[in-house]
């Protein structure tokens, strides 16, 4: 048996694995990563290329359009409001909407003290405050964090902050609990919230759900679906891994290629709204590609489809 690049770790090995199928390929060039799916209500699906600048809307028939292009930009993370703007989080510190045609980009510019100020990812909860993870730190000096703004964007309140490199945040179905990806401690949090959905539950806090094993990689972005199981992205490895809502691991979710070196860079997913369909973004050798696979249970409805 030929041996893979990128063995699941053992703590993995055994449980239920899920292989996901390509469903489109946006380009041969290795160089273009992609990240930041999400579906708006037409049921267009919206990517990012973080180190491009670019935003690229895929139509349902799969028709790949550049709706924005500005190298200066590094456009991470996004989410679509109810009312179909998208929105943008950039590691160049930009909080910014735009319409999904392109038009009137508008700039957020509240921060709490400077914070967050390398902007990853983002996601709403029920009443449209949007969370927010700044993906600065390291181990030694954690300096990152997770933020929210207000509903009307005039306020920043700090979540949770000594993080080395906050990335991937979902709600959990209740909307009282965080799931946060620290990247650099190869960790998954658990932070509970009070009813204010600001401070840390006194009770419950905040805790190290999972820990990642396996290098390179470490988490990156994540979704949650509407029975809570947490899908876990783990970047260069080609590779989900599925908690439930307890933070146990229960499936794997790989992407084919991944052991002989493709397509590893799996960065972020989206479900379909209103089914059980998960939608990878990957990269790497081979060029970006968008891989589908069938969840445990039907995606959680965002903000955007409320």
């Amino acid at each position: 048996m030929k041996k893979s690049l990128v063995p699941l770790p053992p703590d993995l090995v055994s449980l239920p694995t899920i292989e996901a199928e390509l469903w489109l390929h946006i380009s041969p060039d290795s160089n273009l990563r992609i990240e930041g799916p999400a579906f708006d209500r037409e049921g267009n699906l919206f990517v990012t290329s973080p180190y491009h600048g670019r935003i690229f809307k895929i139509t349902p028939q799969k028709k790949v359009s550049a709706i924005f292009d500005n190298k200066n930009i590094k456009n991470i993370g996004c989410a679509i409001h109810r009312d179909g703007r998208l929105f943008l989080a950039c590691g160049t510190g930009e909080l910014f909407t735009l319409n999904p045609d392109g038009s009137d980009v508008s700039f957020i510019t509240p921060r709490f003290n400077g914070k967050p100020e390398k902007l990853n990812d983002l996601v709403f909860d029920s009443r449209g405050n949007l969370y927010v993870t700044d993906f600065t730190g390291t181990v030694p000096h954690p300096t990152g964090g997770v933020y929210r703004f207000s509903s009307d964007f005039t306020r920043v309140d700090l979540i949770l902050e000594h993080l080395a490199g906050a990335n991937g945040i979902s709600l959990a179905p209740e909307g009282n609990v965080i799931w946060v990806a620290e990247t650099f401690r190869n960790a998954i949090l658990r932070i509970a919230l009070e009813d204010d959905g600001v401070s840390i539950s006194s009770r419950d806090g905040v805790c190290y759900a999972y820990y990642s094993t396996g290098v390179p990689g470490g988490p990156d972005s994540n979704k949650v679906d509407s029975e809570g199981n947490l899908y876990q992205c783990i970047v260069s490895q080609g590779r989900l891994v599925v908690l439930n809502a307890r933070g146990i691991p229960v499936a794997n979710v790989v992407i084919p290629g991944r052991d002989e070196g493709l397509h590893l860079g799996s960065t972020n997913l989206a479900f379909k709204p209103g089914t059980c369909e998960g939608y990878i973004t990957a990269g790497g050798e081979g060029g970006p590609c968008v891989y589908r696979f069938a969840g445990l249970a039907k995606g959680l409805l965002l903000f955007s489809h409320l």
